[in-house]
């Protein structure tokens, strides 16, 4: 079986739908037919495996490429199968050629608020209606996403696959080595204890919820805290820059950048809690991987975070008051009790998700649909 995939993603800053890619293509049975898979990108990417067809353009911009030029090098190939990773098609696929799309989330339904500019807007409102009837298939993070392209695009359960994403190996608890714990936290000048946020930083991860929360912390518990941000800049910086300038002096904020995946259970291990108050979610791995590095969560019961935190963690309204989101910050600061509850909570159900049970799932779609 010979499938064309959008490699966009595995460029060497990975985010979600990267990490999504990456961890697949890893795992068996793709690993084990490598040479079968031809990743398409307009910039060089990282395969995470060897013997890959790599097909690599020279483009400025990656959207308008994939859309109105990948084409002509992917139309080339006698391909039995096209995935979509990012939820979009080439406007030009052959018809010959089965598709399918995975679905992360329908933000830009959302309006400007969530999307990071109109041409991206404009771009998947138009695009992606046609990307979902073009596919064969449909598969979809979590069952909120789902309903969404239900709602949405008046799609058949039937076309739709539910393939929750997986928690790598590296993020248990017990793989992590304690001894590297330091280094690793003074690589990025982290002073324990430290409060935690991680994913990339954009309006909708509702980051003023969480300054205005920690800054109502009793000053006795904020002075020994560091609330640490972890991820690379994204869109709409003007609100969150202002945000944390409106901060107290004595509120301490760090914010490291983008961090290899190598480090980063090191930190989620260290780490007193993650908080994770956004108000759009199409998964929420970050949670995930925090649980299964025994890291207590506090997140927002909205979107998809409702199914995939289940019980094992403390959610709430984004759109409450930030003296809830404190005092539920405070609740687990002050409770060993608690935090050992959460953490056991956490283990279980991290133990839910295996990249080998999404790639298996996701291979199996791709063996029943193709040519």
């Amino acid at each position: 079986m010979l499938i064309g995939i959008d490699g966009r993603s595995l460029g060497p800053l990975k985010t979600g739908i990267g990490t999504y890619l990456h961890e697949i293509l890893s795992c068996p049975p793709f690993s084990s037919y490598a040479t079968n898979l031809h990743l398409f990108s307009h910039h060089p990417i990282a395969p995470p495996a060897d013997r890959l067809g790599l097909h690599v353009a020279k483009a400025t911009y990656g959207l308008p490429w994939y859309l109105f030029r990948s084409h002509k090098v992917i139309n080339r190939f006698n391909l039995d199968l096209f995935w979509g990773p990012q939820g979009l098609l080439p406007a030009h696929l052959l018809r010959t050629i089965p598709s399918v799309i995975t679905v992360h989330d329908c933000v830009h339904q959302a309006g400007l608020t969530y999307a990071p500019s109109v041409p991206y807007n404009l771009l998947h409102r138009y695009f992606l209606p046609r990307a979902v009837r073009r596919s064969a298939k449909i598969l979809t993070v979590s069952s909120f996403v789902a309903d969404e392209i239900r709602q949405y695009y008046r799609v058949p359960t039937a076309k739709l696959e539910v393939i929750p994403l997986g928690v790598s190996s590296r993020f248990l608890l017990s793989n992590i080595d304690s001894t590297k714990i330091n280094n690793v936290l003074t690589n990025f000048q982290i002073e324990p204890p430290f409060v935690l946020w991680v994913g990339t930083l954009e309006p909708r991860k509702n980051l003023g919820k969480l300054f205005a929360a920690f800054a109502l912390l009793p000053s006795s518990l904020r002075r020994r805290l560091t609330l640490v941000l972890v991820g690379k800049k994204g869109w709409g910086q003007r609100k969150m820059v202002a945000s944390l300038k409106a901060l107290s002096r004595d509120c301490r904020v760090l914010l490291t950048g983008y961090v290899k995946a190598e480090d980063l259970p090191f930190i989620y291990a260290a780490a007193q809690v993650l908080v994770f108050p956004s108000f759009y979610e199409g998964f929420g791995l970050p949670v995930l991987e925090a649980m299964a590095a025994g890291c207590p969560v506090i997140a927002s019961d909205s979107s998809s975070l409702k199914e995939v935190v289940g019980k094992a963690g403390l959610t709430l309204d984004p759109t409450g008051p930030a003296e809830d989101w404190s005092q539920s910050m405070m609740t687990v600061l002050s409770s060993p009790e608690l935090r050992s509850q959460l953490q056991e909570r956490g283990f279980l159900q991290a133990e839910k998700y295996k990249w080998n049970n999404c790639a298996v799932m996701t291979y199996d779609v791709f063996r029943a649909i193709a040519k």
